[in-house]
C-alpha cells in the first residue's frame, strides 16, 4: 500500500507539472524568427515558382527585411496594446505589397503572377492552353 500511494503521488506531481508547462506555453508562445521564416518561405518558392540561385538569394534577402519589419511593427502595435484585427490586417497587407513590388525586380511576370495566387491573389488571372498565366479577358480572346 506504501509503494502504491508513493506512486500515485509521483504520478499526480508529474502531471501537475505537465500541465503547467504546458500553460506556460500557451501564455507565451514562441518568438517567431524572420531569417527562419524567410528560409523556409524562400525553399518552398524555389520549388514551387521555378527560382533560379541568383532569384532565389534576393528573395530570401527581401523577406528576410520584410519579415522582420512586419514582426517588428507588430510588437510595437502590441506594446500599445492594439488589439484590432483590421490594423494587424492592415500592416500584414502593407509588407505583403512590398514583397510584391521587390519581388516584380526579381522574377519574370509569370513567377509574380504564380507567387500572387500562392498567395491567394490574382485572382484575374488564368491559366492558359499553354500553361501560362493571362489576365481572364485575354485568354478569352486568345481561346478564340
Amino acid at each position: 500500500m506504501n509503494k502504491f500511494f508513493r506512486l500515485a503521488v509521483i504520478a499526480i506531481a508529474l502531471l501537475s507539472a505537465n500541465n503547467l508547462l504546458a500553460q506556460q506555453q500557451q501564455q507565451e508562445p514562441p518568438k517567431m524568427d524572420p531569417i527562419e521564416m524567410a528560409s523556409e518561405f524562400t525553399e518552398k518558392l524555389i520549388t514551387e515558382l521555378e527560382l533560379n540561385s541568383t532569384q532565389a538569394f534576393y528573395v530570401d534577402s527581401v523577406l528576410q527585411v520584410n519579415y522582420t519589419g512586419l514582426i517588428d511593427e507588430f510588437e510595437e502595435m502590441k506594446s500599445r496594446g492594439s488589439q484590432d484585427g483590421n490594423s494587424y490586417k492592415a500592416v500584414s497587407d502593407k509588407w505583403e505589397e512590398k514583397n510584391v513590388a521587390a519581388f516584380r525586380l526579381i522574377m519574370d511576370e509569370q513567377q509574380v503572377i504564380k507567387y500572387l495566387r500562392l498567395m491567394g491573389k490574382g485572382k484575374e488571372y488564368k491559366k492558359g492552353k499553354d500553361g501560362k498565366y493571362y489576365k481572364k479577358e485575354k485568354s478569352k480572346e486568345k481561346d478564340k
